[in-house]
């Protein structure tokens, strides 16, 4: 999944596409096979793509805005951070004074209506939103503390997208 999303064109993803699922899927289908001619990618990553699960998503309403957002050149896709934290935030018995770094790469951001929109896709094996909220809702903080310090922007709006429940998840 986050392989095909990080490859995916964007900016061809219009809203006549999301709003019709044969047409999302034919856009889908299109893109995956130049992918694969062009070698990004592989037959095992295409071996293993779901199809039906990547349209439900392409035809979602944070994918439309997605798309939007690419043409207009405020998509960012795999963007890695690093960011210094208090270490007596991570735990209280760690020194204040002492900086711990975090790392991580954030799947998808984007720019619109001059704030931005953080996205994380997930592809757990889980039966309900909340599961993926308390496992992740950290995560989250963490990145969208690294998007604001680096761009001075505030009140991100924060989503989950869940693969296996198909459905967005708004923090």
């Amino acid at each position: 999944f986050h392989k095909v999303m990080e490859l995916f064109d964007f900016t061809k993803l219009t809203k006549e596409v999301t709003k019709d699922k044969k047409k999302a899927e034919k856009l889908l289908k299109e893109q995956i096979s130049q992918m694969r001619r062009e070698g990004r990618l592989t037959e095992g990553y295409y071996e293993v793509i779901s199809t039906p699960k990547i349209v439900a998503f392409l035809t979602s309403s944070v994918a439309a805005r997605m798309g939007e957002a690419a043409r207009a050149g405020k998509l960012y896709k795999e963007q890695p951070f690093v960011m210094g934290l208090e270490a007596n935030l991570l735990n209280d018995e760690f020194p204040r004074e002492e900086t711990v770094l975090i790392q991580g790469i954030i799947d998808v951001f984007f720019e619109e209506d001059g704030r931005y929109v953080l996205l994380d896709y997930k592809t757990d094996a889980v039966y309900t939103a909340e599961e993926l909220v308390k496992r992740y809702h950290v995560q989250l903080d963490y990145y969208t503390q690294a998007l604001e310090q680096s761009s001075g922007y505030r009140d991100t709006e924060r989503i989950l997208y869940s693969f296996k429940l198909g459905e967005e998840i708004h923090l």
